[in-house]
């Protein structure tokens, strides 16, 4: 077998090694900032879905969706609480309004509308 050959193959066999190595040593801090992305992410859209709720008035009624990438976290409604369980953590927002209990799904649709002081909740769809 000629020279070249075997420092070539022994080169690419190094690159593969070294390349395997980084990715090993890269995960931890990939995967901190997979969760730092994932938990901004989860703040907007609760604390948007907080916002709207929040702005509703007699005679008013909302169309709202998260749009979320895929494995998105759903929003949960409660008492008068607005929450997002991310992993590691939840975040809660208060609410101006009483909140039905419904947990909202990403990239799903829902009319919102004051009915008294309490907000009322419907899936479009």
């Amino acid at each position: 077998m000629p020279a070249a050959s075997v420092g070539a193959t022994n080169s690419w066999g190094i690159y593969l090694i070294a390349s395997a190595v980084l990715v090993g040593i890269m995960t931890p801090q990939l995967m901190g900032v997979a969760g730092d992305s994932r938990e901004g992410a989860d703040w907007r859209c609760a604390d948007g879905v907080r916002a709207a709720l929040d702005a509703l008035r007699p005679g008013v009624t909302i169309v709202m969706a998260c749009e979320s990438w895929p494995g998105g976290d759903p929003i949960k409604l409660g008492g008068t609480q607005v929450s997002a369980a991310y992993g590691s953590g939840t975040i809660v927002f208060p609410s101006r309004w009483r909140l039905p209990n419904v947990t909202l799904v990403p990239s799903a649709t829902y009319r919102a509308w004051l009915d008294g002081a309490q907000v009322q909740v419907t899936p479009i769809g």
